[in-house]
This record gives structure tokens, C-alpha cells and sequence, in this order.
């Protein structure tokens, strides 16, 4: 149980950081990445669509060939970068992967080369989502901020990027062409990268006192073992809370793939509002993801996600109903509330199971969103082929449905507290954990 003087310390340190330039790096450096991932995901199912001439098989194939290169990348990375003294060096490597990913969408038009381009760079780069995740926890117990605020704050800063990306790709290709589109998400990769080279200190560890000698709650330290036991401390409750990540993080891809397309071919819609779309759904999540993560620790966090997994269902079951441009806009809060907790307190709770690795829980959690996102390729590429890309929708409905079941089997699970590299995981609901 949390020492309410703890919690109380914690709460006034939150909006300091703004002040500490590590922070503001971080911020920067996040934003950079998040609207290039912003230009890339809504964006790349149109343009192999119309400037590759591809099929909606070959477009769901592609997500998942990609999907496939970059879950076991994730997780090795993840593991390798608990054995570094550095995490930065590995940031600094994958956000130039992607910037080269970029610069292969930006010249090639070619199906196979670009899929093996995609493969290798986004592959190898894709681990820098991960990365970010473990750097924000580092940061976080060192400078004595409870992680669920710290990490939800820097994802809402990603979700602010998702509010400017996908209207503003959508005008790029519009105004100018996709060449002109992912050069510019080149150079945000790049400027990532610099970031995180000279503007990210080393976290040095958690903190494990204040200044003024009283202690600071955390994980104690556990040294990583390494490659050949990556796996080490993932149980039961770790695999269903995967299991759940998988089926929500799929959805929610399969939804990205899906949504320019249905909005324009189905729907007859333009291209921009399905931007617009994406963008008023993000703009949503902000508010909700700082919330979520103030409120995490009060509410239970098992709680928000078999809440989440309702939203969702709700959100898939009513899209394929839903014609008019002001209920599509209108159902952005339902998609918005599942996403924000989906989003963040997946990570967390991942990260409290395995203390001192949270390369290796970070990159689980980068693992089981690109597994999703695997999934979501191959059932986008097969449904959408048969029947349109509207039907797709009813997939997601199921998915996250059975999501919400997983996340019922994790409450009723007993918490295991073993005194090896699981010794610390989820409290049980009635706790303050």
C-alpha cells in the first residue's frame, strides 16, 4: 500500500519537471517521433493503394510482414539495452532506422523493395518506441514521480502529435505528393535522434532518497538477465495482460489501416476528414491520459483496463451503424476513452512485474502492440478482400471484447509475489496500488 506522505511528495513534484531540461528534451524528442509515426501509419495503406497499385491483400500483408520483423527485434533490443550502461545509444540507433525507413518510402515505389526496406529499417527502428517507454520509467523513479502521471504525460504528448499528424499528412499528400510527405518524416526522425544524442542525460538509476534523507518509494534494482533468460519473471498475469494488449492494440491498428479507407471508398468521404477524424480522437485522448494517469493508482488500474476493453466494444460495434459525419466525429470520445488507458497503463503495469528491466517489460509491451498490429494486418488484408472494409470493424468488436474477458481472468488471478525478479507485481484491486 502507498504511504499517503509518499504519494502526497509525488504529486507536488509532477508539474516541476516542466522546469527540468531533461524533461523538456524528452517532450521534444517524443513529439518528433510521435508525428513521424503519425505521417507513417494512417497514411502508408494509401499510399500503396494508389501510389503502388497494390491490393487489399497485398496492403494487409505488408503490415503484417512488417509486424512480423519488428516483434522479435523488440524484444532482443529490449534486453540488450538492460545490460547497457547507456539506453540513449540504442534511441539515437533506432530513430535513425527510421529515418532511413523513411527515405525508402520517400524514392521506392517498388511493392518488394519497399517491403523489404520496411522490414529491415522500421523493423530494427520500431524498437524505439519501446525504448522511449523504458527512458520515461528510468526518468521517472530518478526523479521520484510516480510512473503511471509521468508516463501517461509523455503519451499524451504523443496522442497531441497524432491531433497534427494525420490532418496534416493528409494535406501534404493533397498539396504536394507522398515523396514530399515522408521526406519531412525523415526529418523528424533525425531530429529525434539528435535529441536523444545531446539532450538526454542519463537517468544515473532511481532515486532511493530526497534530499533531505527520506526514502523514495520504487522498485529496488535487479540486474537483467541478459538474452538467454529474457523471458525470466513473465507468469500468468504477465501473459494474460499481453494476451490483452495483443487483442486491443490489434483493434486499434486494424482500425487505423481501415478507417482512411472506408471513410473514402465506402463512404464517400474525403480523405481529409479521415484526418480529421484521427486527429479529433487524439486531441481527446490528452485530457484523458494525464487524468488516467493521476487517477491510476486510486482506481486500480486492472479496474481502467476491463474498462477500456467495454469502450472499445461499444466504440467497434456502433462504427459500421454510424454514416453521418457528425456521429463518426461524435463517437471520437468512446474511441478516445478506451485508447487513453490501452495506451499507458498496459506499460506500467508491465514494468512494476519486472523491476530493473524495463527495457525487456517496455519492449513486451512494443512486442504485443506490433503483434496487434501482425494480427491486424492479416485480418484487414482477408476480411476487407471478401467483404469491404467496413465489416472489419465487427472484428475489432470481438477482439476487444475478448480483451475484456482476459483483463476479468487477470483481476480473478491471485498476485504471486515471489522473491525472485517477480517479486513485485499488481496489488489487488481493494489495495491503493
Amino acid at each position: 500500500m502507498n504511504d499517503p506522505a509518499v504519494t502526497g511528495r509525488k504529486a507536488g513534484r509532477r508539474w516541476l519537471l516542466l522546469g527540468d531540461s531533461a524533461v523538456r528534451n524528452l517532450i521534444a524528442a517524443t513529439a518528433a517521433v510521435g508525428v513521424a509515426g503519425a505521417f507513417v501509419v494512417p497514411t502508408t495503406s494509401i499510399f500503396l493503394n494508389e501510389a503502388v497499385a497494390a491490393t487489399p491483400l497485398m496492403v494487409g500483408l505488408f503490415f503484417a510482414a512488417r509486424s512480423i520483423a519488428e516483434i522479435g527485434t523488440d524484444v532482443v533490443v529490449g534486453a540488450v539495452s538492460d545490460r547497457l550502461a547507456n539506453r540513449r545509444t540504442v534511441l539515437v540507433l533506432t530513430a535513425l532506422l527510421n529515418a532511413t525507413g523513411a527515405l525508402c518510402y520517400t524514392f521506392l515505389r517498388d511493392y518488394y523493395l519497399l517491403l523489404l526496406s520496411g522490414m529491415v529499417c522500421f523493423g530494427l527502428g520500431g524498437a524505439c518506441f519501446g525504448q522511449l517507454f523504458a527512458y520515461t520509467r528510468e526518468l521517472a523513479d530518478a526523479r521520484g514521480v510516480d510512473a503511471p502521471f509521468f508516463n501517461g504525460f509523455l503519451r499524451s504528448v504523443t496522442s497531441l502529435a497524432w491531433v497534427v499528424g494525420p490532418p496534416l499528412a493528409f494535406w501534404t499528400i493533397a498539396r504536394w505528393s507522398f515523396t514530399a510527405l515522408y521526406a519531412a518524416t525523415a526529418a523528424l526522425s533525425l531530429l529525434a535522434a539528435a535529441l536523444c544524442r545531446w539532450g538526454l542525460p542519463d537517468p544515473g538509476g532511481p532515486r532511493t532518497t530526497e534530499p533531505d534523507g527520506t526514502p523514495v518509494e520504487g522498485p529496488d534494482d535487479e540486474p537483467s538477465p541478459g538474452l538467454l533468460n529474457m523471458f525470466a519473471g513473465v507468469g500468468r498475469r504477465t501473459a494474460l495482460l499481453l494476451g490483452a494488449v495483443v487483442l486491443l492494440l490489434g483493434a486499434n491498428m486494424m482500425y487505423q489501416i481501415s478507417l482512411p479507407l472506408h471513410v473514402t471508398q465506402e463512404l464517400g468521404m474525403s480523405a481529409k476528414f479521415a484526418g480529421l477524424l484521427l486527429g479529433v480522437s487524439a486531441a481527446l485522448e490528452i485530457p484523458l491520459m494525464v487524468l488516467v494517469g493521476v487517477w491510476a493508482d486510486r482506481l486500480g488500474k486492472q479496474r481502467l483496463m476491463c474498462a477500456a476493453t467495454v469502450c472499445a466494444t461499444l466504440f467497434f460495434a456502433l462504427l459500421p451503424l454510424t454514416h453521418s459525419r457528425s456521429a463518426l466525429l461524435a463517437l471520437q470520445l468512446l474511441n478516445a476513452a478506451w485508447a487513453a488507458v490501452a495506451m499507458n497503463i498496459p506499460v506500467v503495469m508491465l514494468q512494476d512485474s519486472l523491476p530493473g528491466r524495463f527495457g525487456t517489460a517496455s519492449a513486451l509491451y512494443s512486442s504485443a502492440f506490433k503483434a496487434g498490429m501482425f494480427l491486424g494486418g492479416l485480418a484487414v488484408g482477408t476480411v476487407a478482400t471478401w467483404t469491404g472494409y467496413t465489416q472489419v470493424f465487427w472484428v475489432c468488436a470481438g477482439l476487444t471484447a475478448l480483451a475484456g474477458l482476459l483483463s476479468l481472468f487477470l483481476r480473478a488471478l491471485p498476485v504471486h509475489r515471489p522473491t525472485d525478479l517477480t517479486a513485485r507485481t499488481d496489488p489487488p484491486e481493494g489495495s491503493t496500488v
